[in-house]
């Protein structure tokens, strides 16, 4: 008779197969190293309960049972019922949870995701006991996430490149005249404007330049590209 170890490292590789991933696919989606499903797939160690339910948000295999050592392979079905896990389930489940492409999914995630952060910052933002709002605290734990989030999945090429595709055109109009003293104090962004002095202009002529900018990254800040 199997023992309960020997039906427990048997799951996560049945899961993986079902759903036709190899051990790196896997470890992808739900943010784990290689090594790390291997480990779980040998029996050297478990999913710990955050990678039991990133599973779950990712398969529709409840994360207890993975966690319990439970040593039947369930999903939720219809109406939330457990039942054996196939790839029937896993694609309803995807359809469910991700929609039609992994672009639909990121953006209703965003969504989502955006009410709960508005409400965080809403509630942070009321005094506790006439003392002063928790928001600046929020704002930088928030922020400090970000941070550690676009480290631990590697996705800095990634975000560059949708920061990329956000390209606005930022515009300025000014005098000559004061186009002339920013080119005195500040020859850089007059030259990143393309400004160039002509003599026969005059003093309280007006011009207009324009610039494509691409946002950088920066968390708690606007990210989207300035438009004139």
């Amino acid at each position: 008779m199997k023992s309960m170890r020997a039906k427990r490292k048997n799951l996560i590789r049945e899961l993986r197969q079902i759903i036709g991933q190899t051990q790196t696919e896997f470890a992808t989606m739900i943010g784990a190293s290689k090594d790390a499903v291997a480990s779980w797939e040998t029996d050297r160690n478990q999913p710990s309960p955050e990678f039991a339910k990133r599973i779950e948000f990712a398969t529709g295999a409840p994360a207890a049972w993975l966690v319990r050592k439970r040593g039947k392979l369930l999903g939720r079905g219809f109406a939330g019922r457990l039942m054996p896990y196939s790839w029937e389930l896993f694609r309803e489940h995807k359809r469910a949870r991700v929609g039609r492409s992994d672009e639909v999914s990121a953006r209703a995630h965003a969504n989502n995701c955006y009410e709960a952060l508005e409400l965080l910052f809403m509630a942070s933002a009321r005094p506790v006991r006439g003392e002063r709002n928790r928001l600046p605290a929020v704002v930088q734990s928030f922020i400090q996430w970000c941070e550690a989030t676009r480290k631990d999945f590697k996705l800095e090429r990634e975000i560059d490149e949708e920061l990329g595709r956000r390209v606005g055109m930022l515009e300025l109009t000014h005098t000559w005249r004061e186009w002339r003293r920013k080119q005195r104090e500040n020859p850089d962004t007059c030259r990143v404007m393309g400004f160039r002095d002509d003599p026969k202009r005059a003093e309280g002529e007006s011009l207009t330049l324009k610039m494509q900018t691409v946002p950088v990254w920066m968390p708690g800040y606007s990210m989207r590209g300035q438009r004139g």
